[in-house]
């Protein structure tokens, strides 16, 4: 018996944690489904997640685990399904074999069968995917400019502020985070005397101080923050080392001293 399954899917972890769109797509499948009479089995969710990515733990479940002959995928749109000509290759090859169709709110007119074996369906679908991408990839480039202009001037292009900095009320200059600054500061000064990264991790997390997600202090971690020369008011993109607008945390004469240490530290583990 034919059985009826919704699949949502956004594509950035900030709309998956605000929702953006989940729920939209929830409930225009849920109606879609009530209006016509299907009874829907379960709606699979992929949240922040690209549609240019071909495997998506959801959307792999749905087709390589529950999906059977005769069965249909309700979607607001394909687009939600995949987000570029690769990705729809695979996906349609995939219903095709398992004889499964889908049923697109925003485009009531497609169908698997009719994609793949009829010529015109195939034409202006394949067109309308093309389109699709291309938008996308237009949008990337643009966004990849604007990064690279914001990174020639000095400023963090985008994502997560290193530790110690967050970003300014208006989003758009990088500023000094004081107790987290002072948490660096400790780290260059007892990494400076020669403190192991392990005993640091541990002194700053006897303290109760936290990572910038809430987590322990590793090793690792540390390291991370010592080798990173944003401390130093540079910034690097696209493999370019970039003199930044933001204010240093240390200086660069302590900053290379810790260097110093750390390869020093790295050359006795090595001999010994």
């Amino acid at each position: 018996m034919c059985k009826y399954y919704g699949y949502c899917r956004v594509s950035t972890q900030t709309q998956a944690e605000k929702g953006g769109g989940l729920e939209v797509q929830k409930k225009a499948i849920e109606n879609y489904a009530q209006a016509n009479g299907y009874k829907l089995e379960q709606i699979f969710i992929d949240a922040g997640i690209s549609g240019t990515t071909e495997s998506r733990p959801e959307l792999d479940r749905l087709l390589l685990e529950t999906i059977e002959r005769g069965d249909v995928i309700i979607v607001h749109n394909t687009s939600r399904l995949w987000r570029n000509i690769f990705a729809q290759a695979t996906i349609l090859k995939v219903l095709d074999q398992a004889g499964a169709d889908i049923k697109s709110i925003d485009e009531p007119e497609f169908s698997v069968y009719g994609y793949l074996h009829d010529p015109d369906n195939f034409m202006i679908s394949g067109m309308f995917g093309m389109l699709d991408q291309w938008e996308r990839m237009t949008i990337a480039r643009k966004l990849a400019r604007g990064r690279t202009n914001k990174a020639a001037k000095g400023d963090k292009p985008a994502g997560m502020t290193p530790y110690g900095y967050q970003y300014s009320a208006d989003k758009k200059h990088i500023e000094v985070k004081a107790a987290e600054a002072e948490a660096v500061k400790m780290m260059f000064s007892e990494a400076q005397r020669g403190t192991s990264l392990n005993g640091i991790a541990k002194k700053l997390n006897a303290q109760g101080i936290s990572t910038k997600r809430g987590g322990e202090w590793k090793a690792g971690t540390v390291q991370a923050i010592l080798h990173n020369r944003f401390y130093i008011g540079e910034l690097t993109h696209q493999g370019n080392t970039i003199q930044g607008k933001h204010e240093p945390i240390v200086s660069k004469v302590q900053f290379g001293k810790v260097q110093a240490q750390l390869e020093k530290r790295i050359r006795n583990s090595r001999e010994g």
